[in-house]
């Protein structure tokens, strides 16, 4: 399943760089995020608590960054999460930009390929791309608040993509 959300932030695209680019902080803007620890150089493991649809879901996982590119302003990253107790599993990459649009006015693009697995893939895709959606307008709403900017509408495209393996 893929995903791309973006939005513009009324901010410098160098002070959202920089600050996007710290793991903790990104963690910090994310909806129902419960903790983010470093591992090593690169990798992170965290929780994270999310209701999708009727269900709660509490994922467990790890994050590994691939790339971060200061001079582009990009960065990619893959995750995997699972939740013992409904015994499903995320594993996806997430790849984020930014595109100078105005000395204060960046865009913030954010693409998911996203692999569902087990009960947590019987939601389907218009549940998982509301949520996706949601979460995104509080990410760039919680984003521009810290780094003293606006936030522009957000708008979600999806992209139809593989359930079944990663790409």
């Amino acid at each position: 399943m893929k995903f791309q959300n973006n939005c513009v932030i009324g901010a410098p695209s160098q002070k959202l760089w920089d600050y996007l680019s710290v793991i903790p902080n990104v963690a910090m803007c994310l909806p129902g995020v419960e903790q983010v620890n470093a591992l090593e150089d690169g990798k992170f493991v965290g929780i994270v608590a999310l209701k999708v649809g009727m269900v709660k879901l509490r994922l467990t996982g790890n994050i590994t960054i691939e790339f971060m590119d200061g001079e582009r302003q990009a960065a990619s990253m893959r995750v995997e999460a699972a939740d013992q107790r409904i015994s499903g599993m995320i594993q996806g990459k997430l790849t984020m930009s930014l595109e100078k649009l105005a000395p204060e006015e960046t865009r913030l693009v954010v693409e998911t390929d996203l692999n569902l697995f087990g009960k947590i893939g019987e939601f389907g895709q218009p549940m998982i791309k509301k949520k996706a959606d949601q979460m995104m307008a509080e990410f760039s709403s919680n984003v521009a608040q810290r780094v003293g900017g606006n936030v522009g509408t957000a708008k979600a495209v999806v992209r139809p993509g593989s359930v079944l393996g990663l790409s």
